[in-house]
């Protein structure tokens, strides 16, 4: 089998298009592929499929493809342009890349795998691509993602808060808890940051939300009340930091009596405080001091 043969069927190149030739660069440690079609050929519009007539070529390009053993492999064409009537001048799709793209759609694919369980840096460095390159690379897998997205009711919805770099730097997550995926991603941790995912639900969608689990975070509050109806019942403050709130409150209760006390004389509650914040099912045999103010009284100051 020749090289061009070879490198067609591995490639899943079909006509119109053929492998010209392949040239070996054993000094670089790469493989170059060149591809061509035949002269006249009509091809399909990018924005409506309907038959284009051939305008002309954007010059040459290369695309990376996957490692031929231990060598780089660039596959090379000029992808055509086509002229449609309603659409005018455009340039035809590739059935190996996106146009936006240098990379082939298997090497991306490559790419996204290896993000899956490594950070940009170090897929980046195993790839010998550049920081840009392999977010560039992330961000079209995104945006393809979000194209097959269909509209489908999310009844349980979680807004969180996620700190990156140094400083007061946030960004606000929304995941639908059914089927654990991330539905927005927006900058900061204001109001705004939330009322933008809110834009890409249809009134019918928000009516089926059901429950709405965050933080009590003010501006998230603020956002899920002025977009989801009926959200008073729907918003579910999530358990850690209501058993927070808690235990600062009881906190401030016994450092309250324990100064009442002191002043009195009575310091039965000196290295008390972990006691009152441990949960029943961790507590040991060792029993709290009953006082009669402690437990007659609440002084839950908020």
């Amino acid at each position: 089998m020749q090289d061009r043969e070879l490198y067609r069927k591995i490639l899943g190149i079909e006509a119109p298009w053929w492998v010209n030739r392949v040239e070996l660069k054993l000094k670089e440690g790469e493989v170059h592929v060149y591809l061509e079609h035949p002269e006249g050929e009509s091809w399909p519009c990018p924005e409506c499929g309907a038959k284009a007539k051939p305008y002309d070529h954007q010059a040459e390009r290369g695309w990376r493809h996957l490692d031929t053993c231990q060598y780089r492999t660039i596959l090379h064409a000029r992808p055509p342009r086509a002229e449609c009537p309603e659409h005018g001048v455009r340039v035809v799709k590739l059935p190996w890349a996106e146009l936006s793209s240098r990379f082939t759609a298997l090497f991306e694919a490559l790419a996204i795998e290896w993000l899956k369980a490594a950070s940009q840096k170090a897929v980046g460095e195993q790839l010998g691509l550049s920081w840009d390159e392999i977010h560039g690379i992330m961000e079209r897998a995104v945006e393809r993602g979000l194209k097959r997205r269909e509209a489908e009711s999310v009844a349980k919805i979680g807004v969180d808060e996620k700190a990156f770099r140094k400083g007061h730097s946030y960004f606000t997550l929304v995941n639908d808890l059914e089927r654990g995926r991330v539905l927005c991603v927006a900058e900061g941790r204001q109001q705004a940051s939330l009322d933008g995912f809110w834009k890409t639900l249809s009134e019918e969608q928000k009516q089926d939300i059901e429950a709405v689990a965050m933080d009590r975070w003010d501006p998230y509050v603020a956002s899920v009340r002025e977009h989801v109806p009926g959200a008073e019942k729907k918003i579910v403050f999530d358990k850690f930091h209501i058993a927070q709130h808690l235990g600062e409150a009881v906190d401030r209760v016994r450092r309250w009596e324990h100064k009442t006390l002191k002043a009195a004389g009575d310091d039965r509650l000196t290295g008390t405080r972990y006691d009152w914040l441990w949960r029943p099912a961790r507590s040991t045999a060792r029993c709290l001091p009953r006082t009669s103010s402690l437990t007659s009284r609440s002084r839950i100051r908020r």
